[in-house]
């Protein structure tokens, strides 16, 4: 089984593209995707996140991305990411009003983070530029960034992806979806995952 994550800010274009992607790899392959977790979680996301959200969001991710390869599909596309979970609680740890949290929750996330990074086959990074992330408004429940919060999302993204050796591409939705996951699957077949 190959494991396929999208990442990206809100309006970037995730889920859209897995879809497109899907229906694409469909055609050949068992496909089962892992939905974004983020618009049905018990946490308001417009708050700051703090050790129990991201615990939750964390053990969450595995548990949906072990649930759906229990049937072995070819493909397991996610919405999301661990990848997307841990820049959020790196990035709550850099504010320096960050909560008191339980003895040993940082070292605990990170060793979840790092035991689960490998299972990724690759990471595609949806990114649009500053116009088109305004003219689209995130879901219900759903954190608004503003565009400068995008590009440091956008350089922190990468940071992690070269400090953890993840695989990643980036895929700028500034195209068509179809032309975005055509995208896609050029640099699945490059890859020699199709």
């Amino acid at each position: 089984m190959h494991k396929i994550a999208f990442s990206g800010v809100p309006g970037s274009g995730k889920t859209s593209t897995l879809a497109e992607v899907k229906k694409l790899l469909s055609l050949k392959y068992r496909v089962e995707d892992v939905p974004d977790l983020k618009p049905n979680a018990p946490f308001d996301f417009d708050q700051k996140t703090g050790f129990v959200s991201q615990f939750y969001f964390v053990t969450s991710q595995i548990n949906e991305e072990n649930l759906h390869a229990q049937d072995g599909p070819d493909f397991l596309l996610c919405d999301g990411s661990l990848v997307d979970h841990w820049l959020e609680w790196r990035e709550y740890l850099r504010q320096p009003d960050a909560g008191l949290r339980p003895a040993g929750a940082d070292a605990l996330l990170e060793a979840l983070a790092r035991f689960w990074l490998p299972t990724y086959a690759v990471v595609f990074r949806l990114r649009a530029d500053t116009a088109a992330l305004k003219k689209r408004k995130p879901k219900a429940g759903m954190r608004e960034y503003p565009p400068e919060r995008g590009r440091q999302e956008d350089e922190r993204f990468l940071r992690l992806a070269q400090e953890e050796r993840v695989l990643s591409f980036d895929v700028w939705n500034h195209q068509t979806i179809d032309e975005c996951a055509q995208d896609v699957m050029t640099r699945l077949a490059e890859i020699k995952l199709i």
